[in-house]
């Protein structure tokens, strides 16, 4: 049978006894660049700082009965480097991904927004600022984004008062200044936002995505695999990780 029809019947039995798979609630997308080719007599001998995707490639290996014993004619050094880092304010490229540019485009097509390049140093970059403030349900009340949305979720929050928390409540977009030819928008509304209540560099990492990419090659080839995971806010990041790795034994085992 059609391993896509299998899926939908589960799926659909799932839903009528009402229960949903785990995994089906998460919104973590997985991306990759790159290949791997293995000879498919070879054993395979697995190098990794992190644990998880050690282990996960491991069982892999194992279950294919290509994992590396004192019998293997044949071994390859699969090596895995894996580096994880919140998605906020002053983190650059750099850092989530050394001397690997093209992750940037891995994490736009996950659905995310790259960071700057270089180091951003104390200043914060402005789409992960705003998507932090935007996550914080701190929206203007009177931003095009809210117009938009009150015709579909009802009224929006009142206007804070002095002292009030900005959780319950929601301040005015500030009035474009005379030399502009356009509203400021939501983007210039969420910094300024930000600016005022002093947030954007004391926020939990867990308010962020986060972005775990692991690199892989084999010895004695130029072959070389990037797999990008985008874990939201809530996701399970070890979840992520085991798909990282699933991706990769996938490359290396056909």
């Amino acid at each position: 049978m059609d391993k896509g029809k299998v899926i939908t019947i589960v799926a659909a039995l799932a839903f009528s006894i009402g229960v949903i798979p785990a995994v089906w609630g998460s919104s973590t997308q997985v991306k990759k660049a790159g290949s791997l080719t293995a000879s498919s007599d070879a054993a395979l001998m697995i190098f990794c700082p992190d644990p998880l995707i050690q282990q996960t490639l491991n069982q892999d290996f194992r279950a294919a009965k290509r994992n590396a014993s004192a019998d293997s004619k044949t071994v390859l050094s699969l090596t895995v480097t894996v580096s994880q880092q919140p998605l906020k304010p002053g983190v650059s490229l750099e850092q989530v991904a050394p001397g690997n540019p093209q992750v940037a485009e891995l994490i736009r097509q996950a659905g995310g927004v790259p960071p700057p390049l270089g180091d951003t140093g104390d200043k914060a970059d402005q789409v992960a600022t705003a998507r932090a403030i935007a996550q914080r349900q701190q929206r203007p009340a009177d931003s095009p984004l809210s117009h938009i949305l009150s015709g579909e979720f009802g009224s929006q929050p009142q206007p804070c008062g002095q002292g009030q928390s900005p959780l319950s409540c929601a301040d005015p977009t500030p009035q474009p200044r005379t030399t502009e030819s356009r509203p400021t928008g939501d983007l210039t509304d969420y910094l300024s936002r930000a600016g005022q209540n002093g947030s954007a560099h004391r926020e939990d990492d867990s308010a962020f995505d986060t972005v775990v990419v692991a690199r892989a090659s084999l010895s004695g080839s130029t072959d070389e695999l990037t797999v990008v995971a985008l874990v939201h806010p809530g996701d399970d990041v070890l979840e992520a990780k085991k798909l990282v790795a699933e991706e990769i034994a996938n490359a290396v085992l056909h």
